[in-house]
């Protein structure tokens, strides 16, 4: 008789080294449930709450977009749509790191002129400013961005990190991070040809802004967020890079007969799937032996397949692992008892 595909509860997560990335001050993640009117919940983090709001005339709130996990700001014209927060006092502070994932849509990408800040400070004019020549950076109010391209960027999810500081040099600390890499330094006046440097300052009691220039009600600019994180400090690179990688950390893997199967025979051809929440590289096991011709097989919208012959009647338990920028997890385990064929030879 041909035996049933099991599937076990257990999963294994195979010890890994990463960087400690310290407990952002803010942490929001844009979902149904951490969003609701006007208020966004903090994704178990250090701070308080975000506000959503619009100071259009006849007023708009972001709201959450469920077709791309984001939340879209300004996608209407004349919205004047963004976010508020606070991050509590800045006394003694001289480096924040801020990290954002948003989509810049390519529509944005008009040949002059600002297209609003992503990041800022009230009251300040130290900002993380985007320009619709395709670039982003930091601004001082001096018609300055300092910064990097975004042109290879457009039209997709990336994750934009910056390191703001007091320090009064356009080098010194400030730092461009695009999906946990560091941009390489000297950056470039993208737009204007020097910063003023009294103006690196952080609000005193830590209240900033998203989509709205700091010391204005000026709003230009859109761009679809799906999270971001605030740090009083300089975390640095190596955590700047696995604040990144986790995003893509797996944390469900499974493992089945594909095509409705739930047997398998001795040396005939089965297609096993595994299926994750992330993509990655993924191999097959046999018996805790890695099945040849299945090694390393990169996912298609995190799922990878391998054809196996088995070559063992009886019980026979098959995993998988994914490995993936953010870590790497073993599958859930699908015991199967093969059977042998109709017809020996």
């Amino acid at each position: 008789m041909v035996g049933t595909l099991l599937l076990s509860l257990f999963v294994s997560i195979p010890a890994t080294s990463h960087a400690t990335v310290p407990t952002p001050q803010f942490w929001l993640t844009a979902s149904a449930s951490k969003i609701s009117g006007i208020s966004w919940t903090n994704d178990g983090s250090a701070g308080g709450s975000a506000t959503l709001a619009s100071y259009a005339a006849s007023p708009v709130n972001p709201t959450f977009q469920s077709s791309d996990t984001s939340l879209p700001l300004n996608s209407t014209a004349g919205t004047n749509q963004y976010i508020t927060g606070v991050a509590g006092s800045t006394s003694g502070v001289t480096a924040i790191t801020f990290e954002i994932v948003m989509k810049i849509p390519s529509a944005q990408a008009n040949p002059v002129g600002s297209a609003g800040m992503v990041f800022g400070w009230d009251g300040s004019n130290y900002d993380i400013w985007m320009q619709q020549n395709n670039s982003i950076g930091f601004n001082t109010g001096n018609s300055d961005v300092y910064g990097v391209s975004t042109t290879s960027y457009l039209g997709a999810f990336h994750t934009y990190t910056f390191v703001m500081s007091t320090d009064t040099t356009d080098i010194g600390t400030q730092r461009v991070y695009i999906d946990g890499v560091k941009q390489s330094t000297p950056y470039s006046f993208l737009n204007g040809s020097a910063s003023a440097p009294a103006q690196k300052v952080f609000h005193s009691g830590g209240n900033f802004d998203i989509g709205r220039y700091g010391s204005t009600n000026n709003f230009p600019g859109t761009f679809n967020i799906r999270s971001f994180k605030l740090w009083l400090s300089n975390i640095g690179d190596s955590a700047v890079t696995e604040s990144y990688n986790m995003q893509n950390k797996p944390t469900s893997h499974t493992i089945a007969l594909t095509s409705g199967l739930n047997s398998a025979v001795y040396r005939t051809t089965s297609t096993i799937q595994s299926t994750s929440d992330v993509d990655g590289k993924i191999t097959f096991y046999f018996n805790g032996k890695r099945i040849p011709g299945c090694i390393n097989i990169q996912t298609q919208s995190k799922q990878a397949s391998c054809t196996w012959k088995p070559a063992a009647i009886g019980l026979n338990r098959i995993t998988s692992q994914i490995v993936a920028p953010g870590g790497s997890l073993i599958s859930s385990v699908s015991s199967i008892n093969v059977a042998p064929r109709g017809i020996k030879r």
